[in-house]
């Protein structure tokens, strides 16, 4: 037990390292992360309500983005350790979800693994150092699966409750978050043994129904919103149904805001084959669906609720893609990894030869580990090509004075006002 509490540790440690290193991003926060800290940023509580009205995100984490910058203030440090800090306690929420999954049968080893995976995860390292909705989303998605696993194993009142209060968080939280508590619950309903205890669930469904009211007005107004609710900036493709999965099983991101038109043109190119892609994406993907299969040896109940949620929010979100209503990114189905955590979890800890186990699980670890710490394109090295703080350096580095004027042909002159004032400079910006 104090071995286990020791790895535990080092595995948590270790995803603390990955998610500090290179935090404070040269370029600064990119167009997206900027206008999340503007809105955090207005006077509450009346220009706080209006711009979180204007944008097509969910208003929780503007919430939690405010209370934060109220303790630690809005360095780009700070506001990047915001969603840090959530990565983090996700790598512990990860290891409760594969204890409570498996209960007693190999729960420590399995426990262990999902933790790792989530510690060394590309995609969650990438968002746990953006000031972005989604670190959050991916720790209460966790704390979702997991009282949702307990209501599965024991559908108590406290149980129900507490999965009923995280659920109702994922649907202020993400936008379409409402579309996984919904299968999520349906699915529960579904497979769960039948108990007296059940009509728990029934009563707290009513009341996540209820306390979700606030939001429908919301929701209706950017579905029916033309700008927010369509796919004119990044048309659907087939390939990106596969980057979905070498994104979140290697630490090769691809679609992370538009990927590229062919995967298969990332495997073969004009040069040949591209060993990178292959070794460092196709292997440890390869490696984690095969794990997710083996999963399904087991035979349990519970793995036929867990795949029927990933199929049913997986296939809603490509319909509504299909129809240019949505972009079909892997972060805008990040509700989904948690379980696909646990799955690749649960079917390396059942493997029985132990040979294999510790080949698949170093090869994995290996080519993870390297990418990240050695390749210019790893997720704690991407550049966010729209950073504003580049813009007001490469200002400064010109030597333009204060009586000059420049001309911003795109975004306002007010997107750079913070990185002006870190500089101490003025510049007169017209538009």
């Amino acid at each position: 037990m104090k071995n286990n509490v020791l790895y535990l540790v080092l595995i948590i440690l270790l995803g603390v390292l990955l998610r500090l290193w290179n935090i404070d991003k040269p370029e600064g926060m990119w167009n997206d992360e900027y206008l999340t800290w503007t809105i955090a940023s207005l006077k509450f509580p009346i220009d706080f309500f209006k711009g979180i009205a204007t944008n097509c995100h969910a208003p929780l984490h503007y919430f939690y983005l405010k209370g934060w910058m109220m303790l630690f203030r809005d360095s780009d440090v700070s506001l990047r350790f915001s969603s840090l800090v959530p990565g983090v306690v996700s790598i512990f929420t990860m290891y409760l979800c594969a204890k409570e999954y498996l209960l007693k049968k190999n729960s420590e080893l399995c426990a262990l693994a999902a933790a790792f995976i989530c510690s060394i995860s590309g995609f969650l390292i990438y968002f746990s150092q953006e000031v972005r909705i989604y670190s959050l989303t991916f720790l209460i998605s966790s704390l979702v699966l997991y009282y949702s696993l307990k209501v599965f194993n024991n559908p108590s009142n406290k149980n129900c409750w507490l999965l009923s209060l995280f659920s109702l968080l994922l649907i202020f939280e993400h936008t379409i978050g409402f579309v996984f508590v919904v299968f999520d619950v349906c699915a529960l309903l579904v497979f769960m043994q039948r108990k007296k205890k059940e009509n728990n669930l029934f009563n707290n469904i009513l009341a996540i129904i209820i306390l979700s009211l606030p939001l429908v007005p919301f929701l209706f107004n950017l579905f029916a919103h033309p700008r927010y609710f369509s796919q004119w900036w990044a048309p659907f493709s087939w390939s990106k149904l596969l980057f979905y999965f070498t994104d979140l099983f290697s630490p090769v991101l691809k679609n992370i805001t538009n990927a590229p038109p062919s995967f298969l043109n990332q495997i073969f190119d004009n040069a040949g084959a591209n060993l990178g892609f292959i070794i460092f994406a196709l292997i440890p993907s390869f490696i984690c669906i095969g794990l997710v299969i083996k999963a399904f040896d087991n035979g349990r109940r519970v793995n036929w609720y867990l795949l029927s949620v990933f199929c049913a929010v997986y296939l809603t979100v490509l319909i509504a893609s299909l129809f240019g209503k949505i972009i079909f990114l892997t972060k805008y189905l990040i509700e989904l990894y948690p379980i696909l955590i646990l799955l690749v979890a649960v079917g390396w800890a059942g493997m029985k030869l132990r040979g294999l186990k510790i080949a698949l699980a170093t090869i994995f670890a290996v080519l993870t580990l390297f990418y990240i710490v050695a390749s210019n394109a790893s997720p704690v090295k991407l550049v966010r090509k729209e950073g504003q703080r580049l813009v007001v350096s490469a200002l400064c580095d010109m030597n333009i004075k204060s009586t000059d004027r420049v001309l911003y042909l795109y975004y306002p002159p007010q997107r750079f006002e913070k990185y002006t004032k870190e500089k101490g400079v003025f510049f007169s910006l017209i538009q």
